[in-house]
């Protein structure tokens, strides 16, 4: 194999690793610290619910496991809300910080971010309808 090659196929496999590690991807610890303002009232989780269906089901699916129609065409796959581990992990403001920012590689967009298109209570919202989604015990 050439050196071309070689540092061609370390570059595919740094790339793979770092798209594949989704875990990297935190939030810094002051939005970490963020508390959601809003109680989950019917109404706030029925707005989160619409939003979500709008801006996050095509990858994350409309139960929230990952599994929209979108998912199997992106470079990681999306997570599953509903995991007991993703549940307990994400506090509601790195949640927020997620959905607000989004996630790029590069100039691969593997996340699109939310806050130009939700406004800042909806996407407390949306962090609330997230919560409320039954939990499993998958990995």
């Amino acid at each position: 194999m050439t050196l071309a090659a070689l540092l061609g196929l370390g570059l595919l496999v740094a790339v793979a690793g770092r798209a594949g590690g989704q875990d990297a991807w935190i939030a810094p610890p002051a939005e970490q610290a963020k508390a959601n303002p809003l109680p989950p009232t019917r109404e706030g989780l029925r707005r989160g619910r619409t939003l979500f269906l709008a801006h996050c089901a095509t990858c994350h699916g409309k139960g929230g496991k990952g599994d929209g129609p979108t998912a199997a065409f992106g470079m990681v796959t999306p997570r599953d809300l509903t995991a007991l581990a993703v549940q307990a992990r994400l506090s509601d403001g790195e949640m927020f910080w997620k959905i607000s920012k989004g996630r790029r590689l590069g100039g691969e967009v593997l996340m699109p971010a939310s806050e130009e298109k939700i406004a800042g209570e909806d996407l407390w919202r949306v962090v609330l309808f997230v919560r409320s989604l039954r939990p499993t015990q998958n990995p």
